[in-house]
């Protein structure tokens, strides 16, 4: 994970959060050597999020629900699910017929 010290975030903080957002890599942000802080991308922060929010009713979780935090918590399942979500935002679809 990079670290940055304020004064770099400060100086460069376009291009950081460009990275942040495009790559979905972490960056802490440091003081005096010591992080203090954790810049993600929105889309991370949302899954973190959800995956929260299940966790904490598990016990009146439907089966969905549970399957869904499945998903959330398999690093395997949510890069495909990811990878396929960032596809279709692109437009990059495989129609019905073709299966």
């Amino acid at each position: 994970m990079t670290i940055l010290n304020s004064a770099d975030l400060r100086n460069n903080l376009a291009s950081i959060l460009e990275k942040v957002a495009s790559n979905r890599q972490p960056v802490l942000v440091g003081r005096f050597g010591q992080p203090k802080a954790v810049l993600i991308d929105l889309f991370t922060y949302n899954w973190q999020k959800q995956t929260i929010e299940l966790v904490k009713r598990i016990d009146t979780l439907t089966a969905s629900e549970r399957e869904t935090l499945d998903v959330l918590l398999d690093d395997k399942a949510r890069n495909m699910l990811f990878s396929g979500l960032e596809e279709a935002g692109k437009g990059q679809l495989i129609p019905l017929e073709n299966f």
